[in-house]
């Protein structure tokens, strides 16, 4: 810069020094960018960028220089401008990471909705990941333990209100075969050369096995899952046999020559349908066989109805096909002639293909001998996993064919690996039981069939369907050789208690010293009438549809209300005894039955030997229950059908004493056309009826017609209990109810008088005052002034008025307030209601003809009641006073004591 100034002549000086000038400010503002750069203030472009700016806009002597902070003092630019820039840089980044993140967010929420969109048809449990182990393992759990379990939330969720189900406790066995299931998914990872090597041994080894053990040689086995698969898999193979061009032409092959399937008349619905679904056939291709005639014979089928119909099928141009034959009918048990069936199967040509629960009997060291003609069948269906008792396996359907090809065309030759492997469980189950372990399943079946029957032998009461009673019929013998034969034969027949016990409770047996009080108006018969005509004959008749009533009047219980106390003592003994499974299954020509079925119960329910015992005892109890019922219901009938207000009602399928229904005095002659009105009334009172007496006992229940009204429903009784107390206790009870709302409405009607009679008395007693007072006394301002010179008397004024609800009269309340108390009225004795003490049979009209129950025990001090399978009664005091609500009361009845106005000299009086 000096030796620049040393050059110039002096007439440029100034110049110079304006030159020096900016470039001394050049620098200082190089040097002002410079730090704004080092602290990041300015970037670097920009800041070039602006020094070229700059360095255009000063040249020349005139050039003005824009604004620039940066040339502004460095202390006021720090202390001021710096923090202020951070601060705000600072906030913009912070305000910028909260944008970038509310974007992330409503990203995400449009790509949850945007899912949740497309797999909204997928189910709660599967979406997403689905839930945790823990949680599934948790409610499969619960589905396990507790009956009729719905899922809940977890908080929600209270074990106190769930009711656990009763699991069969597993044995040795039942644990393999669970077991095996398990083993039999892991080997289905294995090669499929490795696979198929071990199906076909387990499946030959298993067929080898059931064939053997079950006396069906040379067979081969078809394992299938659904029971019916196996028998319409047969009937596709003689299908094919029977019609060549089966298989390429359908059912135009059948149509000149249709199939005709003989079955039982036994065997279920079901079964006939099966079979024409499966096959594609009308149900015309099914021919029913009906039954054998004669005594010990009821349900098997009759083999010359057989041969007519195949022979009748033959002329008509029908190809008799295959017959179904029963080692024991699907009911009741009964073992079909299967060795006449074979011999007729055999003469025509047909399949014979058996089933039942006697087939597994054919596994035991002795064989029944008419079981034994099964193993010379064509096919059977075995029901294993029922007579074993092991969970899950498989029905296995034996047949016997030398050709393959059409046993693989028919579906009975498995190809599909996977589904070989259902035979391994049962392959190792086989091996772990061993024969000896089958025969002891099967045995045990079998006692427990023949312990029922043993309880049940002695009991008159019931009618055994499954064990009919075989009449022997006495032959002279004509030698010792005949004598030999027939101890021979004897040896060689072997038969065993039918596996299916099924029985039906028909009532006490009566004979004319326990029925002469029930019948009605029956002629004395002479001991020397003709043809031995005895008492019974007359009192007694065969139930019918057409003289059901009369039924009722020769005290023979109708055939519905047999079926009804046959079904309440299956639900009865089923929860009682929970551990033997009992059924009720309708029988033709019989009606409903109780049948026990071991075989198919047993193994499952876990049926001990113990358990059967503790069954006999309770079978006992409720046997006396139901006879104690049959037999007072007569002369239950009779004591409501005497009185006025109680009318009988017949209510289908109840299994109780009977139904009443209690029908006020207003409506008594209105019953054919009975308005809503009566309706309502008679509802009502039925209604309160049934609420008093449950408080008593819990019995008795509430019942509706087909009309709509409420009746009342009897529970069973027991033996001891007093039926004329009974009904009184019924008929005063309603007689209270009725009483009760006719006081209500009565009270209602005296109300509404009063409250008109205190009104006139008031308005009276007003019209007095003001006559007595004077009108003067009422203008406002002349009234006090005279009141003041002449003051009102004291005892003028108004009297308030009472109403007495117990003689519906208005007094006055002058005595009530004069006495400070309230004065009661004496009520005379004749205007009193006072119930009498004493019995409750004494309410009781006398029937035109009195029944004395048998066995009717009820003592002074015991109040009968209704039981609904238990023994129940109410013992007070033997002075006890009837309660206002009718449930207590004295009893002076004597067992077999009549009550009838006529005494009977042997019996004597009622006290």
């Amino acid at each position: 810069m000096a030796s620049n100034k040393m050059s110039h002549p002096a007439d440029e000086t100034p110049q110079n020094d304006q030159i020096e000038a900016d470039d001394d400010d050049k620098e200082e503002g190089d040097a002002a960018v410079d730090i704004s750069e080092e602290k990041g203030l300015l970037p670097k472009e920009g800041n070039e960028k602006n020094t070229s700016q700059k360095k255009d806009m000063s040249i020349g002597p005139f050039s003005v220089e824009p604004f620039n902070p940066s040339s502004m003092n460095d202390g006021i630019f720090g202390k001021f401008m710096d923090p202020m820039m951070s601060q705000l840089e600072a906030k913009i980044a912070e305000n910028t990471a909260i944008l970038d993140k509310i974007n992330l967010e409503m990203e995400e929420d449009r790509e949850k909705r945007r899912k949740a969109n497309l797999t909204r048809h997928i189910p709660g449990p599967l979406k997403e990941n689905g839930q945790e182990l823990k949680d599934v393992m948790r409610q499969l759990e619960r589905l396990i333990i507790y009956d009729d379990y719905k899922h809940v939330d977890e908080d929600d969720f209270e074990e106190e209100e769930q009711v656990r189900a009763k699991r069969r406790k597993l044995d040795e066995n039942s644990e393999v075969a669970v077991l095996s299931h398990s083993i039999a998914a892991y080997v289905s990872l294995l090669q499929p050369k490795h696979l198929n090597h071990i199906a076909d041994k387990m499946i030959q080894d298993t067929t080898l096995w059931l064939s053997r053990l079950f006396r069906f040689k040379d067979s081969q086995a078809h394992l299938h899952e659904e029971e019916r698969d196996g028998l319409i898999s047969i009937c596709k193979l003689v299908l094919y046999k029977k019609y060549p061009k089966y298989s390429e032409d359908g059912y135009e092959a059948l149509y000149s020559k249709p199939p005709v399937i003989y079955m039982s008349e036994a065997a279920t619905p079901q079964l006939k349908n099966n079979i024409c679904k499966g096959l594609g056939l009308p149900k015309s291709c099914i021919s029913l066989v009906s039954f054998m005639q004669g005594k010990g014979a009821k349900q098997k089928i009759s083999c010359k109805e057989l041969e007519k119909l195949i022979a009748e099928d033959l002329s008509s141009g029908k190809t008799p096909l295959l017959m179904i034959g029963f080692a024991g009918t699907p009911l009741v048990g009964h073992v079909d002639n299967l060795d006449k069936m074979k011999e007729l199967c055999k003469k025509h040509g047909m399949w014979l293909h058996v089933e039942g629960n006697h087939l597994a009997t054919l596994s035991m060291f002795s064989v029944p001998t008419d079981v034994q003609p099964a193993s010379f069948g064509n096919s059977m269906t075995l029901r294993l996993g029922l007579w074993l008792g092991l969970p899950a396996i498989p029905y296995v359907t034996l047949y016997k064919t030398a050709d393959k090809e059409l046993a693989a065309l028919a579906g009975l030759s498995i190809i599909n690996l996977q589904y070989k492997l259902t035979c391994l469980p049962l392959w190792v189950c086989l091996q772990n039981m061993g024969h000896q372990g089958v025969v002891d399943k099967m045995k045990f079946c079998l006692d427990l069939a023949k312990l029922m029957y043993k309880k049940m032998e002695k009991n008159p009461n019931l009618k055994h369907i499954s064990k009919p009673k075989v009449i022997k019929k006495k032959e002279d013998v004509l030698g010792i050789g005949d004598l030999i034969s027939r101890a021979m034969s004897a040896l060689l027949v072997f038969e065993i208690s039918s596996p299916s016990v099924v029985f039906r409770y028909t009532g006490p047996t009566y004979n004319p010293d326990a029925t002469k009080n029930y019948e009605k108006d029956v002629p004395e018969v002479a001991p020397y009438a003709p043809n031995g005509t005895q008492k019974d004959d007359i009192a007694v008749t065969t139930a019918t549809d057409e003289e059901e009533n009369d039924d009722e009047k020769n005290h023979t219980p109708s055939t519905d209300y047999l079926d009804s106390l046959n079904i309440w003592m299956v639900e009865t003994m089923r929860r009682e005894c929970s551990s033997i499974c009992l059924e009720a299954v309708n029988i033709d020509k019989e009606g409903m039955c109780v049948r026990f079925a071991p075989f198919e119960t047993a193994q499952v329910y876990g049926t001990t030997k113990e358990d059967m015992e503790e069954w006999g005892d309770v079978f006992e109890r409720q046997i006396g229950i139901l006879n104690a019922t049959v037999e007072h219901r007569v002369s239950f009938q009779e004591l409501v059908e005497a009185q006025d207000s109680l009318k009988l009602v017949n209510l289908p399928g109840w299994a109780g004493l009977g139904c009443i229904q209690y029908i006020p005095d207003n409506w008594l002659d209105k019953l054919e056309d009975l308005p809503e009105q009566g309706v309502y009334e008679i509802n009502e009172v039925n209604y309160d009826l049934v609420k008093r007496l449950k408080a008593n006992d819990t019995a008795f229940s509430t019942g509706k017609t087909q009309a709509g009204l409420i009746c009342v429903r009897f529970g069973l009784i027991t033996e001891d209990t007093d039926m004329e107390e009974l009904v009184g206790l019924v008929y005063t009870t309603g007689k209270e109810i009725e009483e009760s709302h006719k006081y209500i409405e009565k009270m209602a009607d005296i109300v509404k008088l009063g409250i008109e009679a205190a009104n006139k008395d008031l308005e009276k007693e007003n019209e007095e005052k003001l006559m007595q007072e004077g009108i003067l006394r009422k203008v406002p301002l002349v009234g006090s002034v005279m009141s003041w010179f002449s003051p009102s008397p004291k005892d003028v004024g108004i009297k308030g008025r009472t109403f007495n609800l117990s003689s519906g009269k208005v007094a006055s309340t002058e005595e009530t307030y004069k006495y400070h108390m309230q004065i009661q009225e004496n009520i005379p004795e004749n205007e009193s209601s006072i119930r009498k003490v004493g019995p409750l049979k004494c309410n009781l009209k006398t029937p035109k003809r009195r029944t004395s129950s048998t066995g009717s025990n009820a003592s002074s001090g015991t109040v009968p009641t209704l039981v609904n399978g238990l023994h129940s009664e109410n013992n007070v005091s033997g002075n006890s006073s009837v309660r206002s609500d009718g449930v207590t009361g004295t009893i002076a009845a004597k067992p077999g004591t009549v009550t009838d106005t006529e005494q009977t000299p042997a019996q004597g009086t009622d006290n």
